[in-house]
């Protein structure tokens, strides 16, 4: 099979176009400030509409009445409009004041002393203090520091110390996370310590919502900082890609933070009415390998999968080129990561052929699938596409390009929620396409929590007990030359082992209506936009 007929069965596959059924309920919302039911969430399309108020989309889980500040419940977005932490992510990474003004650290590395505004209050008018952050460290998990948090003292009404276990570099980056450390008010939580609502010092404040559905969220009247132009955002949550594009065609919604089908790029720039906001990408899809599969459990095998991709034409005939072919796991936008510990592998397909008969595949039956012992190199791959529309197209491309070298993939596609319980509860997949963590989480963070295996429990996505040693070492240094020396085993531990199979670094875009102005890109992927920037074309 030639590479054009590979191509021409995605092409086959992106011709067949999903109607559009409608992606608004009628169901009506609940209004969280007085408990009554307010306008339903047919009648919020017609917000789009309207001066004062902007729509927008997502794709993730929309559970706001799940969303305490410690938890993953529901989409970033909310986090980032309604919590605040006491140090910010700003660009290039630079952390900068947020509900703390300014800080020290103490010469051994273990304290912190924050020094905090005086003219905050939370959304439901109470004031913002120590005691503010004292409550919310209790609900906090100490162990999801990269050194345990050991205590939170209130050195007086606008100070408080937070005392950890060793000198660890991230542990202002963990801070800026949209969860699980910011700051909710007392009354977000009820005598039992059970969250029961949103409550923050951000700009944003929730208003009514339907679950699953859309929320709707106003300005926080509280708010000390710069006050939004508009007066309502209606967050709605729209699963399917070519539905997004059609509801920014059609003007009932304005802006989308959530992935659009590749194949709808010449849409966008025909269209007068929309518009794209590019910017850096710090995220990498790749594909997750099962630990567990004694068939990966080959060095060899892993390798013949990285040689059988051709990463440029991913690149290319899915991404348009609104994409970079992978090398490492993750792209050099993030920090320590270079091409010399990052080579990856290029496109060789011949190469994947010999890796597989040096560890005994052959075609013994001449189906054009590689056995072993008699039983065929089979694979199965599982993907979604709510949050991704373009994951489809690439798994049936990596579906024929692997058949090209032998190795029979059958494709499993799964909703969102059984996707995620594939991936963090039962294990269910023997590769899956995955995406990796964003901005402050990266590196450090992200290959934690993929690769660190604490005692007593599984790394999510590949144990290597070397790789472990450094992960636990690379936290603790504090000479930049040093970390980078480290950060260079773990990127060629993870090149050279192929412990995953990098696949593309898709560019960060934002396609918005026209009649948004002054449309900005926020430090991170998680606040999205600058929402207080926005106006409305008159």
């Amino acid at each position: 099979m030639k590479k054009k007929y590979i191509w021409a069965v995605i092409a086959s596959a992106l011709s067949l176009v999903l109607l559009m059924s409608g992606c608004i309920s009628s169901q009506v919302s609940n209004d969280t400030q007085n408990g009554t039911s307010g306008s339903s969430a047919t009648t919020a399309m017609d917000d789009s509409n309207r001066s004062d108020s902007v729509t927008i989309m997502i794709s993730g889980k929309l559970n706001p009445e799940d969303a305490s500040p410690i938890e993953s419940s529901t989409e970033m977005c909310l986090y980032e409009m309604v919590y605040e932490p006491l140090v910010k992510y700003g660009k290039d990474g630079v952390i900068e004041p947020g509900l703390a003004e300014k800080w020290e650290i103490s010469d051994n590395g273990t304290q912190y002393t924050f020094y905090l505004r005086k003219d905050v209050k939370f959304s439901d008018g109470t004031n913002f203090n120590a005691d503010s952050v004292v409550s919310s460290a209790k609900h906090w998990d100490p162990t999801k520091f990269s050194t345990p948090l050991t205590n939170v003292e209130k050195v007086d009404d606008y100070t408080v110390r937070l005392t950890f276990k060793e000198n660890c570099y991230p542990v202002l980056t963990e801070l800026t996370y949209p969860r699980p450390f910011r700051i909710a008010s007392e009354n977000s939580f009820d005598t039992k310590g059970k969250f029961v609502k949103m409550i923050g010092t951000g700009e944003w404040m929730m208003k009514s919502y339907v679950p699953e559905e859309e929320v709707v969220m106003v300005p926080n009247p509280y708010y000390y900082g710069t006050k939004p132009n508009i007066e309502k955002i209606t967050i709605r949550k729209v699963t399917d890609g070519e539905s997004r594009i059609m509801a920014l065609q059609s003007g009932e919604a304005d802006l989308s933070l959530a992935d659009l089908p590749s194949e709808s790029k010449s849409i966008v720039e025909s269209s007068k009415n929309l518009d794209v906001k590019n910017a850096k990408g710090t995220m990498g899809f790749f594909l997750m390998l099962n630990q567990e599969n004694t068939v990966l459990q080959d060095e060899n095998v892993r390798l013949a999968l990285n040689y059988a991709i051709d990463k440029d034409s991913i690149v290319k005939n899915i991404f348009g080129d609104d994409a970079v072919a992978a090398k490492g796991i993750l792209p050099d936008t993030v920090p320590y990561v270079t091409d010399e510990n990052s080579k990856g592998y290029s496109y060789n397909p011949e190469k994947a052929k010999e890796l597989l008969a040096k560890s005994g595949y052959t075609d013994s039956d001449g189906d054009g699938i590689v056995d072993k012992n008699g039983v065929p190199l089979s694979l199965k791959l599982v993907f979604q596409s709510e949050e991704y529309a373009s994951w489809k197209s690439m798994c049936e491309y990596l579906q024929a390009a692997a058949k090209e070298v032998g190795i029979d993939i059958q494709l499993e596609q799964l909703d969102t929620s059984a996707y995620y319980d594939a991936i963090w509860k039962n294990r269910d997949f023997d590769m899956i396409i995955y995406r990796t963590y964003e901005d402050s989480w990266n590196p450090h963070g992200f290959l934690r929590s993929m690769f660190y295996q604490a005692e007593g429990s599984t790394s999510v996505c590949w144990y290597d007990p070397q790789l472990n040693t450094y992960l636990d070492e690379v936290i603790k240094t504090q000479d930049e030359a040093t970390r980078q020396a480290k950060y260079d085993q773990i990127f060629e531990l993870i090149n050279d082992k192929a412990l995953v199979v990098p696949l593309c670094y898709p560019n960060k875009q934002y396609i918005y209506n026209t009649r948004l102005q002054n449309v900005t890109v926020a430090p991170t992927t998680y606040e999205g936009i600058e929402w207080q920037l926005i106006t409305i074309a008159k």
